[in-house]
């Protein structure tokens, strides 16, 4: 099996707003076959496979089915699937921003929480045109270049910024250390209705999205540092001890943090802080 190779790349300055980064996966397996889980994840993305075939198993019914060629995969709240992998891995996906999908495409972010789609059905041809565009592309820094672009196409239905947009952008500012009432008060919403609208806006409450940032942060951390050890992590990320970080763990990951590095090939480990693949 040869090295990972990871590409990472900035949105422009008129698509930050909506896309957190760009990133490539490249990883030759051979004969070699992975079980990738597919972690409690913060951002949605578009993904777009161009090496060998992925199976999605589902952890709860035991049912494998094939994963789209460009997918639009919503935020994730548990563990509920893995992916099989095999082959030649080549992936190429959009992280979006909170309220990306909301602004941009009018689409109810709520409803896409733990589903993944065919990127075409939900959000027209043009992403089967893209897909072709980027499989041509010569280089990462190209298809880095045209997804840019189709994004900046769409910014121009965009709406305006708004308080819940702020709010969200300050949980992942400051890796979900933040009061949620804090929150709510800036926005000038009465806490009911703030949990409302973000939930609406963003997929899933702003005390859960704080809590999937935070576990994302860890895992980061510790992915970066494998050297120190769980209680530092868990000091350095603001949980209470290290028994509330595996218990955060328990949930996002279906295990304790040491269970889901054994199980885990290092190659597939985020290296952003939004999950694997």
């Amino acid at each position: 099996m040869s090295a990972e190779r990871v590409q990472f790349g900035r949105p422009s300055d008129g698509t930050a707003r909506y896309v957190r980064h760009y990133v490539q996966r490249e990883v030759r397996l051979g004969d070699i076959s992975v079980a990738i889980p597919v972690l409690a994840r913060s951002s949605s993305l578009v993904d777009f496979e161009f090496g060998d075939p992925l199976e999605i198993h589902s952890s709860s019914t035991g049912f494998s089915k094939q994963a789209e060629a460009a997918a639009l995969v919503g935020l994730e709240t548990y563990r509920q699937n893995h992916l099989m992998v095999k082959g030649n891995v080549e992936h190429f996906a959009i992280h979006f921003q909170p309220l990306a999908l909301r602004h941009l495409f009018g689409l109810p972010v709520f409803d896409l929480t733990n589903c993944n789609h065919a990127a075409d059905s939900v959000l027209g041809s043009a992403w089967s045109e893209l897909k072709q565009r980027l499989g041509e592309a010569r280089s990462f820094q190209e298809r880095v270049q045209l997804a840019d672009g189709f994004i900046a196409v769409q910014n121009s239905r965009a709406s305006a910024r708004d308080s819940i947009e702020f709010a969200a952008n300050e949980i992942l500012r400051s890796h979900g250390r933040c009061r949620i009432d804090a929150l709510a008060h800036h926005t000038g919403f009465s806490m009911r209705n703030f949990q409302r609208i973000f939930r609406e806006s963003v997929g899933f409450s702003p005390k859960l999205f704080c809590r999937i940032v935070r576990f994302e942060a860890a895992l980061r951390s510790k992915n970066a540092f494998p050297h120190i050890s769980w209680t530092t992590v868990a000091q350095e990320c603001g949980y209470h001890d290290q028994m509330h970080l595996i218990h955060e763990f328990r949930q996002f990951s279906g295990g304790t943090p040491t269970e889901l590095l054994g199980e885990t090939n290092p190659i597939f480990l985020p290296k952003d802080g939004c999950g694997p693949l």
